[in-house]
């Protein structure tokens, strides 16, 4: 005869026992990795507004626009909340000084410009041809941009002013790397360019204009450090007109 063999008691509680769930473990791993997406989110944001580029309280550029010979001054005005925009001739002449805009560079172009309209806190300066602007309008939501030949100041920072930057450009700088390749003998940082872009959208545009002792440009001769003689064309500054754009930009 056989006899049922009796389980033992463990063998039992080995037979009820369940496996435990993955689930909350997966859940756990989602928390702490949004947790850290958004930490770094924060942290990248945070960093770039309390950078020294964002927080000075005057940040100036120096566009020199090939072609067409003029040099755009924009200073970015945070305590006032507003944007100065001056457009200059680059054959224009301050004679009290002797300070002459035109310079072989964008950077020797800045350092008069800097004589001209004082320093501020931080500066960037590029230059740009017309192949650069239809690249600028590219990147641009602006549906009617002049051409090249006509682009005054305003019309320049119109231009600026339709670039798009999503919520998340201070991540990637999509827009604001595409507008820095677009230049030529710059200075520029991602962090500069972001600024630009940015207090264009969110101040007031205010173009300051400039007046010159005469209409039309004077022909002068000069002689070269070899003694050659040069001819020249200058526009004169008018001093008056430099002092009142002085005192409209410190109020």
């Amino acid at each position: 005869m056989v006899y049922p063999v009796q389980r033992s008691n463990s063998y039992k509680r080995k037979a009820k026992k369940k496996k435990r769930s993955k689930l909350p473990f997966f859940i756990a791993i989602i928390i702490i990795v949004v947790i850290a997406i958004i930490a770094v989110v924060f942290l990248l944001h945070s960093n770039l507004m309390n950078s020294k580029v964002m927080k000075d309280d005057k940040v100036d550029y120096v566009f020199y626009m090939k072609g067409i010979e003029q040099i755009f001054f924009i200073r970015t005005d945070i305590p006032q909340k507003i944007n100065y925009l001056i457009s200059v001739p680059k054959i224009s002449y301050e004679p009290i000084m002797a300070i002459s805009m035109d310079q072989p560079n964008p950077r020797e172009i800045f350092r008069s410009v800097e004589k001209l309209f004082g320093a501020s806190d931080m500066n960037y300066y590029a230059s740009m041809d017309e192949e650069a602007y239809k690249k600028m309008i590219s990147i641009s939501n602006i549906k009617e941009p002049l051409e090249y030949s006509e682009l005054t100041v305003n019309n320049f920072v119109e231009t600026i002013e339709k670039i798009d930057l999503s919520w998340n450009e201070f991540i990637f700088f999509s827009k604001t790397a595409q507008f820095i390749d677009i230049q030529d003998e710059d200075n520029f940082s991602k962090q500069g360019a972001y600024r630009l872009i940015s207090n264009i959208t969110k101040y007031a545009n205010k173009e300051v204009p400039m007046t010159f002792m005469t209409r039309k440009p004077v022909k002068i001769t000069l002689k070269d450090k070899q003694g050659e003689s040069k001819e020249f064309e200058r526009l004169y500054i008018d001093d008056k007109s430099l002092d009142t754009i002085m005192e409209f930009m410190k109020k």
